[in-house]
């Protein structure tokens, strides 16, 4: 392991997330709350890995609010699971239906479940 190595964190995101939190909209209770707690579980993922690296790895969480953020998660995801075969989804629809995932190194280790320390470790060790 080196310090070019990189670990891509992606939450999970809310079924309907895109116009959960809209001020405009009437928005459902709860719903930005549960899209904070998947966020506030992803950094303490990275928090976890910074320390357990001694901040010798690069690590980065997507946060969707961030509409640059938001489209690099969708097009890295969106490549990385048409190389697992699995075309038919969209770009549009990548987030909610691969998020949580984590990618180290440009592999996609983990996607659709919750990411396990043990298995980005395990990656890394290789």
């Amino acid at each position: 392991m080196n310090k070019n190595d990189l670990i891509e964190i992606f939450p999970s995101v809310v079924t309907n997330q895109t116009d959960c939190c809209d001020s405009d909209n009437n928005s459902e209770e709860g719903c930005c709350e549960e899209s904070n707690q998947f966020f506030e579980e992803s950094l303490e993922l990275k928090e976890q890995l910074k320390e357990h690296f001694d901040k010798l790895v690069n690590v980065h969480l997507y946060n969707y609010e961030l509409s640059m953020d938001r489209v690099l998660a969708q097009k890295k995801l969106s490549q990385l699971i048409q190389e697992r075969g699995f075309g038919n989804i969209s770009e549009d629809s990548v987030l909610r239906y691969v998020t949580p995932a984590v990618v180290v190194n440009g592999t996609l280790v983990s996607f659709a479940t919750k990411p396990q320390m043990e298995s980005v470790l395990k990656v890394l060790n290789k």
